[in-house]
C-alpha cells in the first residue's frame, strides 16, 4: 500500500483567556470569559498537557506521526452554555481570529474549525461564513445543545443551510457543561466523563434526524466526535423501531428510515483508539464513515501513541486503517491534505 498522510479529525488547542484578550471587544477584556468547575481533570497536571504554542503543537504532531491536524477548542467547547449572548458572539469571533493566527504558522498542517455562538443564529451564520471564506477554516463546530435546546429545532435550520452551502464538515462535539442535566446526579468525574460525551451525541443526532435535517439538507456532512462509536448501531435500531410506529406523524419530513440517513454518507463517527466494537461498527455503518482522532493534548489522550495504536490493531485491515487515518477525515471536512513537514 502506498504511503499516506495521517490526518487527525479532532485535535485541540488550550486557548487561554490571556491569549484571547487582544481579539475581544474592549468591554470584554479583563472580565471572566468561561465558567469553570472544580473537577480535577488532569490529576493536578499529571495527565495530558497544556499548550497554545503552534510550534509545540507541530513538534508533538511529529512525535505521534500526525501529518495534519484539524483543530478544535478546549474551553470553547462549552460556549453553547453561555447565557450572555453578546459575550458568546464576541468570544466566538475572538477565538476564530486567535485560531487563524495559530494555524498560520503552518496552514498545510494546522486546519482550523470555527467556533460559533448559536445563541444568536444570525450571528453564527455570519461567523461561519467569515471563518470559512475569509479565514480558511475547513469545518464548523456544532454544540450538542444550545442552552439545553434541541438542535433539531427550526430556528437552527438556516445555520445548517449555510454550512451545507459552505461545503465544510459540521463537527458535533459534546462537553461536560453541555450535558449537566444528564450527569448532575454524579459526584465523581469518572462517572461524568464516562457518559457525558456519548449521551450528548446520541441525543443531538436523535433530535436532528427526527426533525428531518438530513432530508432537508442532503449535502450537509455531520460528525459525532469524541463520543465512541459502539452506540451507533444501537441507536440506528432503536430509532428505526420508533420510526416504524410513529414516524408518519412525529417525523413526517423523513423519507427513509433513520438508519439509512446514518449510513448514507451524511454522518461520520469518531472512534476510541482501542474500542473493541470498531470492526462491528465498520461492518454496520461502513468503513468509509469512521474517523481517527487524537484528542491531543487533553488529559485522556493517548499521545504520543495514538497513530501507533490504530496501526497496530490486528482486528482491522490495512485498507481500513488508511480509511480511518487519512481518507475519511479529508472526505468529511472536504479538503485534500498536502502536508509540509517544515514548520
Amino acid at each position: 500500500m502506498k504511503p499516506y498522510l495521517v490526518v487527525d479529525a479532532d485535535g485541540h488547542v488550550e486557548e487561554s483567556s490571556k491569549g484571547l484578550q487582544k481579539y475581544l471587544k474592549p468591554e470584554n477584556r479583563g472580565r471572566p470569559l468561561w465558567t469553570s468547575d472544580s473537577w480535577d481533570r488532569n490529576f493536578g497536571g499529571a495527565l495530558g498537557k497544556v499548550n497554545e504554542d503552534p510550534h509545540v503543537q507541530l513538534e508533538d504532531m511529529d512525535a505521534d506521526g500526525i501529518d495534519v491536524q484539524v483543530v478544535y477548542p478546549t474551553r470553547g467547547i462549552s460556549l453553547s452554555a453561555a447565557r450572555e449572548v453578546d459575550l458568546a458572539v464576541d468570544l466566538a469571533h475572538a477565538y476564530n481570529d486567535w485560531l487563524a493566527n495559530f494555524c498560520s504558522v503552518n496552514p498545510a498542517r494546522l486546519k482550523g474549525v470555527a467556533l460559533v455562538a448559536l445563541q444568536d443564529v444570525n450571528a453564527a451564520i455570519a461567523e461561519a461564513r467569515r471563518a470559512v471564506e475569509q479565514l480558511g477554516f475547513i469545518g464548523v463546530m456544532m454544540p450538542t445543545n444550545v442552552l439545553d435546546q434541541d438542535i433539531g429545532h427550526k430556528q437552527f435550520w438556516p445555520f445548517y443551510e449555510e454550512v451545507e452551502r459552505l461545503g465544510v464538515g459540521l463537527g458535533f462535539h459534546g462537553g461536560i457543561r453541555a450535558s449537566q442535566r444528564m450527569h448532575g446526579r454524579f459526584g465523581s468525574f469518572i462517572a461524568v466523563h464516562t457518559l457525558a460525551f456519548p449521551l450528548e451525541c446520541m441525543v443531538a443526532l436523535t433530535g436532528m434526524i427526527y426533525a428531518g435535517v438530513p432530508e432537508l439538507f442532503p449535502k450537509l456532512r455531520v460528525a459525532a466526535l469524541e463520543a465512541s462509536c459502539g452506540w451507533v448501531p444501537f441507536l440506528m435500531d432503536r430509532m428505526d423501531e420508533e420510526f416504524e410506529k410513529r414516524g408518519s406523524r412525529e417525523a413526517p419530513l423523513l423519507k427513509a428510515k433513520p438508519s439509512e440517513y446514518m449510513t448514507n454518507g451524511q454522518f461520520y463517527y469518531a472512534f476510541e483508539l482501542e474500542e473493541s466494537t470498531l470492526p462491528y461498527v465498520a461492518q454496520r455503518v461502513g468503513s468509509d464513515k469512521l474517523l481517527y482522532s487524537s484528542d491531543y493534548p487533553h488529559w485522556d489522550t493517548s499521545w504520543p501513541n495514538t497513530v501507533r495504536t490504530v496501526r497496530e490493531r490486528e482486528d482491522i485491515t490495512e485498507e481500513q486503517k488508511k480509511q480511518f487515518l487519512s481518507d475519511n477525515v479529508q472526505r468529511f471536512y472536504g479538503f485534500t491534505a498536502e502536508a509540509a513537514k517544515a514548520a
